[in-house]
């Protein structure tokens, strides 16, 4: 399986933009009180580290619990489909999870035939239950991609004194991995797609620290 696999493409290219923006939400402390940034220096980035280290556990945590909560409605669909009494039911559940993907652009027509062929063909489906090393994995994946990120942002405080320039290449790599994340997760194979991709994901993540840092998060 790959990261996709545990969290979806979305999401897992979304948890190093959480990582990059709760680490430049604490630096940002630094720039708006200078006085004080050479003495909470430490403080501030053992605070950063340790909010992202909460967050990654904590979704990590919440990813593994979908992906069960997921399982156990395609065993109730699947037990559903067995029997021509429960077969509204079972219309009804693939109807909620199906609408919301390409199938809900289909004709009522069209879609009630889909239906109807994906329930026959699912009655002897053995759909498994998630294996907990699975859930591990997931809950792994998640703590890394944001306390990954959050220690590259954080990497320029430990190895510059200057905290003013190390503030700087922090932010610098902060924006850089932004660009990056948004560059990686288009899917289109034109590079004028992947920049703008990847533009427009860092300026939608800084506009969303700016506001997070203006209201006291």
């Amino acid at each position: 399986m790959g990261l996709s696999d545990h969290l979806g493409r979305f999401w897992h290219s979304s948890e190093p933009m959480f990582g990059v923006i709760m680490v430049i939400c604490f630096t940002s402390i630094l720039r708006t009180n200078v006085a004080i940034a050479e003495s909470m220096v430490w403080r501030i980035i053992d605070a950063a580290l340790a909010c992202c280290i909460a967050w990654g556990l904590v979704d990590g945590i919440f990813y593994a619990w979908e992906l069960n909560y997921d399982r156990k409605k395609m065993e109730r669909l699947v037990a559903l489909s067995k029997s021509q009494a429960n077969e509204e039911s079972a219309l009804s559940l693939l109807d909620e999870n199906l609408t919301d993907t390409i199938i809900g652009t289909l004709n009522d027509h069209d879609r009630a035939h889909l239906y109807s062929r994906l329930l026959e063909r699912i009655r002897d489906v053995d759909v498994g239950r998630v294996p907990l090393k699975n859930s591990v994995i997931t809950v792994l994946i998640t703590f890394c991609l944001v306390v990954g990120t959050a220690v590259i942002v954080l990497s320029p405080f430990a190895l510059i004194p200057q905290v003013s320039t190390a503030l700087l290449l922090s932010n610098a790599l902060g924006i850089a991995l932004l660009f990056f994340v948004g560059y990686w997760r288009e899917e289109g194979l034109q590079l004028r797609m992947k920049f703008r991709s990847g533009i427009m994901t860092a300026l939608v993540a800084l506009i969303i620290t700016i506001v997070t840092v203006y209201l006291g998060g």
